[in-house]
């Protein structure tokens, strides 16, 4: 009995020590991480031009989508099981903001611009919110709940203009996609561009 105890004692820390930071899914639909600070934590990245999709929300300033990617701060890993496994490269992640014109537009730092998606094909340390990848789907459900639409290998969970795409792979997280749309997604309107997994330098 006392062995029972411990068994599913360590399966529930493993499974809390996932998710550091106990957001409900809404709220992590809705803002899942302040992407000024993130920047500021990481330092300087790559960037460029970002993709201009038609579904992409756009804030009512002019402005432009712009990509950070390759950040100097490599903190990258995956889920083997329960285990973190240290990657040697950053590349595994992207993320486009929407910059305003005006004063800060050709800087890094930029506290007047818009998180509009997030591709990633590993976790990142500081970036906890969404640490999924390698992680089996039972787990992931558990915190996220069931409320989902599934397509094929995609496990989709949105609300209020706000998208969260995990494409899995034998059961396991893959890579994820976070979206800001410009319209409320439902099963009859989902972009095919959206199950698209982005490429990376």
């Amino acid at each position: 009995m006392k062995r029972l105890f411990i068994g599913f004692f360590v399966i529930f820390l493993i499974t809390s020590a996932s998710f550091p930071l106990d957001k409900s899914l809404d709220k992590l639909l809705e803002n899942p991480f302040d992407v000024h600070k993130f920047k500021k934590l990481k330092g300087e990245s790559n960037s460029g031009s970002g993709n201009k999709r038609n579904y992409y929300f756009k804030p009512k300033q002019k402005g432009f989508y712009y990509s950070f990617f390759m950040f100097r701060r490599n903190t990258a890993y995956k889920y083997a099981g329960s285990e973190k496994v240290n990657l040697v490269t950053n590349h595994g992640l992207k993320i486009t903001t929407y910059k305003p014109r005006g004063a800060y537009e050709e800087k890094y730092f930029d506290p007047t611009e818009t998180l509009i998606e997030v591709f990633a094909t590993s976790n990142d340390r500081d970036l906890p919110e969404l640490a999924f990848i390698g992680l089996d789907m039972s787990i992931v459900k558990k915190k996220l709940g069931n409320n989902f639409i599934r397509k094929d290998s995609f496990f989709i969970y949105a609300k209020n203009k706000n998208v969260l795409i995990l494409k899995t792979s034998r059961g396991w997280v893959e890579w994820l996609k976070y979206t800001r749309l410009s319209f409320n997604l439902n099963v009859n309107n989902i972009p095919n561009q959206l199950f698209e997994k982005e490429d990376l330098p």
